[in-house]
């Protein structure tokens, strides 16, 4: 008896097929912050570095003067948006996505503990854009087998090796996925 795979939700994790070669998304690992079959889909690409950090991306406010903290390629949506995934429980209007992990907030509040180090550098992603999927359009990538959906977790949310994720990911869910992990980036090489 043949099991189901798993569907996207809510805190679960698209993960890029190999052949999927649209640059936005090749070799991806995106955490699905809303999804609705009537209203779409909203996500953030987990492991692409940006060369901006979140004092560059902030110029010119002062409070983030000297912050390092690096800043990730959410998507191609709204490149002028940044947005914060964060482990700060009890920020009115967070929206938590997997259990301990949350997007959004209050800003005024979650940027007054940014500025004053209250909250780990590890426990925070700064992500500029964002995925989105209108009605029926991941539905539709779904059916071309485009996606594999895996379970979301705070450590793969917030991994420290953020370049290796795609692979290690597709890994930890074994059989065929740990083939696709080892699928050369360039098919011609195959």
């Amino acid at each position: 008896m043949a099991t189901e795979s798993p569907r996207p939700t809510r805190g679960t994790l698209l993960v890029a097929k190999p052949h999927l070669l649209d640059p936005n998304f090749t070799r991806t690992v995106v955490l699905l912050c809303d999804h609705d079959d009537e209203s779409g889909t909203l996500g953030f690409v987990l492991n692409r570095r940006s060369e901006n950090s979140l004092a560059e991306v902030l110029a010119g406010d002062h409070d983030f003067t000297g912050r390092r903290d690096p800043v990730y390629l959410g998507g191609p949506v709204g490149l002028d948006q940044l947005a914060i995934v964060h482990r700060e429980p009890g920020l009115e209007s967070a929206i938590e996505v997997v259990p301990g992990v949350f997007v959004g907030g209050d800003a005024a509040l979650l940027g007054t503990r940014v500025r004053e180090h209250a909250t780990p550098e590890a426990d925070l992603r700064f992500l500029v854009g964002y995925s989105g999927w209108g009605k029926g359009q991941l539905a539709r990538e779904m059916e071309e087998d485009t996606w594999v959906v895996a379970p979301a977790s705070p450590a793969w949310v917030f991994d420290p090796e953020p370049e290796s994720l795609w692979r290690r990911v597709l890994r930890s869910l074994g059989g065929v996925h740990s083939l696709m992990a080892n699928a050369p980036t360039d098919p011609e090489l195959n």
